[in-house]
């Protein structure tokens, strides 16, 4: 992993959020949206341990792409917490549509290649993406 300072965090945590808020997302609003909240969150870790930089911070450079195991960092209770296994759908053919299971730490994955969840609901996914992000905010002053 590449070191990223607090501020660089910061930044693409502002950045993916305002680039993510649009009246009607689509996979790659939802991309951003997704990696704002995992920027915030790796901010909140690194501003609770006084760290300047991400490969300080093992919990960060340890958690990845997950969004569940960065909320268990940071302590943040279960209802902020995404649904462990998502149902996915992806398209195959125009026609033809095959059903996969994704963890919270393979969410970008899904929406990076088209993927939609089935079993939760994109809107309901971005939803609780928007309430981490709202906690964040009040994280970060």
């Amino acid at each position: 992993m590449i070191s990223f300072t607090d501020r660089e965090i910061q930044r693409a945590w502002r950045n993916n959020l305002k680039a993510s808020e649009v009246p009607s997302r689509n996979n790659a609003h939802r991309l951003l949206l997704f990696y704002a909240v995992e920027c915030g969150l790796k901010a909140i870790i690194m501003k609770r341990q006084g760290k300047n930089r991400t490969d300080l911070c093992p919990n960060v450079t340890n958690s990845g792409h997950d969004i569940n195991k960065l909320l268990d960092c940071l302590r943040a209770g279960d209802s902020l917490k995404l649904p462990r296994e998502l149902l996915m759908k992806m398209i195959k053919t125009n026609s033809e549509k095959e059903d996969r299971t994704c963890t919270t730490a393979q969410i970008n994955q899904m929406w990076r290649y088209g993927g939609t969840v089935d079993s939760y609901g994109d809107p309901d996914l971005e939803k609780q993406l928007i309430s981490i992000s709202e906690w964040i905010e009040q994280e970060l002053r």
